[in-house]
């Protein structure tokens, strides 16, 4: 299957992200950080998205959040200063499967999948 990785302008990051959290429920992520000094860290593993969001205002303008979950049990991700934003699509239908949002020394990847191809729901920390 054919992939199309799209490199997202900063100036339409705000728009982006938050098109991504107006998807519908059945929108399951994974998450994953990495860095060079730790490698490859799990966050969260088939959680809902609550919301994707660029903070436009205040001390921590420019940051990108990241909250999954439930109600009662969710995780948020902070990125301090991203650097780029970078989508990957499905090659015949276009659908987000990978959104990367790189900082300095690493990157965090959002995996997306329908809830329908989802076995079991867990977290990690």
């Amino acid at each position: 299957m054919a992939h199309i990785t799209e490199t997202i302008p900063r100036e339409q990051w705000a728009s982006y992200l938050a098109g991504i959290s107006k998807q519908d429920a059945t929108q399951w992520v994974r998450v994953e950080s990495i860095d060079a000094d730790s490698g490859d860290q799990p966050l969260a593993d088939r959680l809902p998205l609550v919301e994707i969001s660029l903070e436009t205002k205040g001390s921590d303008s420019g940051a990108v959040q990241i909250i999954v979950g439930r109600e009662n049990e969710r995780i948020t991700h902070r990125i301090l200063e991203p650097d780029h934003l970078a989508a990957e699509l499905d090659g015949d239908s276009r659908v987000l499967e990978c959104l990367e949002i790189g900082e300095r020394g690493g990157k965090t990847l959002i995996f997306f999948e329908r809830l329908g191809e989802a076995e079991g729901v867990s977290a990690r920390f």
